[in-house]
C-alpha cells in the first residue's frame, strides 16, 4: 500500500488550493448562495451609476396627492407567526367595498398568467376577469392602510390594485405570489387578499400546506365543513382580508404560502389583490 509523507500532502494542498479558490468556490456560491437579510438598514446608500427605475404603471408611487381617509377600525386575528399570516375583519367598510365593485364594473378583461417573461390566458389554470382600479381617494386610502399595517417598511411599494371577478366555475389553481427574484433586485414581500363581494357558494381561498387551528372559533372565517381537502380554506366574507408575508428575511419564499382560489359553484365572487413589492436600492 502506498504511503504519503507530510511533504507530499502539503505539496498536494498547495496545488489544489488555487483550484478551490478560483474554480470550485465560485461555482458553489452560484449553486448555493448564502442568505443575506434583505431588510438591510445600511441599504440607503444608492449606487449612482445603477439607480433603480420604478414603473408607475405597476407600482403606486408617491405623487404628492394626500388622500382624505377615515380612521382604521379593523380587527386582527393572528393565524401563524412563521410565516406571518393575519386574518383581518372589516379591513374594508361596506361602503368602500361597494365603491370598488362599482369602480371596476366596466373595466374587466380576462385574467392573465405571468411566467417571468411572457403572459398568457389559460382558463384551465386561472379563470377570472380582472380590472385595474384608478387611484381615486378610496384606492389611495387603501394604499395608505396597507402600508401602515406593515409598519411603513422602507423600500416597500404598494402595487397598483386589481379587482378580480369570479363567475360560476371561476378559479385559480395553486400558485405562489412570490417569484423568487428578491436576490436579483425585488419581489412581492406580502399579499392582502380582500373580499369585495361574497354573494356566492364555493370560491374559498385554500392553503393546503397550513394546519387547521384547534379552536373552533376559527370556523367563523374558515370552512370547517370541507372534507378531503388539505390544509385550510378561508370563506369569502365581504370586507374581510387575509394578510400574509411571502418572503423570509433572507429573500427566499415561504412554501406554506402555496394557495388557490377554489371554483365558485353559485353566484359571483369579487376579490381585491393588494401586493407589496420590496425593491431595495443597490448598494455601493
Amino acid at each position: 500500500m502506498p504511503r504519503f509523507s507530510l511533504s507530499t500532502l502539503l505539496s498536494s494542498l498547495f496545488y489544489l488550493l488555487p483550484l478551490y479558490l478560483f474554480v470550485l468556490a465560485p461555482l458553489l456560491r452560484q449553486l448555493y448562495p448564502q442568505p443575506t437579510n434583505i431588510f438591510d438598514p445600511d441599504s440607503d446608500a444608492i449606487d449612482a451609476e445603477s439607480d433603480i427605475s420604478l414603473d408607475p404603471e405597476i407600482l403606486s408611487l408617491p405623487d404628492g396627492i394626500i388622500p382624505s381617509c377615515p380612521d382604521d377600525t379593523y380587527r386582527v386575528h393572528l393565524l401563524s407567526k412563521d410565516p406571518l399570516i393575519i386574518y383581518i375583519e372589516d379591513f374594508l367598510s361596506t361602503t368602500e367595498a361597494d365603491h370598488l365593485v362599482n369602480l371596476s364594473t366596466n373595466a374587466y378583461t380576462p385574467s392573465i398568467i405571468y411566467n417571468g417573461q411572457t403572459t398568457r390566458i389559460d382558463p384551465s389554470t386561472r379563470l377570472s376577469d380582472r380590472a385595474l382600479l384608478p387611484r381615486d381617494n378610496t384606492v389611495r386610502c387603501l394604499e395608505t392602510r396597507a402600508s401602515s399595517f406593515q409598519g411603513w417598511k422602507p423600500h416597500l411599494y404598494i402595487e397598483r390594485m386589481w379587482a378580480q371577478r369570479y363567475n360560476v366555475s371561476g378559479h385559480y389553481t395553486h400558485h405562489y405570489d412570490w417569484a423568487g427574484s428578491a436576490a436579483r433586485g425585488g419581489d412581492r414581500l406580502s399579499t392582502f387578499m380582500v373580499y369585495l363581494d361574497d354573494d356566492c357558494d364555493g370560491g374559498g381561498t385554500n392553503f393546503p400546506r397550513l394546519r387547521m387551528p384547534r379552536d373552533d372559533k376559527w370556523c367563523r372565517f374558515l370552512d370547517c365543513t370541507l372534507s378531503n381537502v388539505s390544509g385550510i380554506t378561508f370563506k369569502p366574507i365581504k370586507g374581510n382580508a387575509i394578510f400574509w408575508e411571502n418572503l423570509r428575511s433572507d429573500g427566499t419564499g415561504y412554501p406554506e404560502t402555496w394557495h388557490a382560489a377554489f371554483p365558485v359553484t353559485r353566484g359571483l365572487k369579487v376579490g381585491l389583490n393588494i401586493w407589496s413589492w420590496y425593491q431595495p436600492p443597490l448598494r455601493r
